[in-house]
């Protein structure tokens, strides 16, 4: 996430995504594109015990595309990894 500040200075925040959760991300991140629906960002506090604490902050954004191109390229290879996982588990289950 990218903001400014008043002073113009550039301000970024990064996320990390683990490697088994990027599949699951990247289908978001489609489905919000292609239905062309807007977002909703909240924000979550969860304590050592577990209690979770729900943000009074919330917000509404719509993602757009810079290269619809390589956006469709990204989402054909998605699927053919998917595809080759789904033949070896069924291979690894006739074994």
């Amino acid at each position: 996430m990218k903001q400014k500040t008043k002073k113009g200075k550039n301000i970024t925040i990064k996320f990390n995504i683990a490697p088994s959760k990027h599949i699951g991300f990247i289908n978001f991140i489609n489905l919000a594109v292609n239905q062309d629906a807007p977002i909703e960002l909240t924000f979550e506090k969860v304590s050592k015990s577990g209690e979770i604490d729900e943000s009074k902050l919330v917000g509404q954004f719509k993602l757009q595309g810079k290269d619809s191109g390589s956006l469709m390229q990204l989402e054909e290879e998605i699927q053919e990894k998917e595809r080759i996982k789904k033949k070896q588990k069924q291979r690894r289950k006739q074994k």
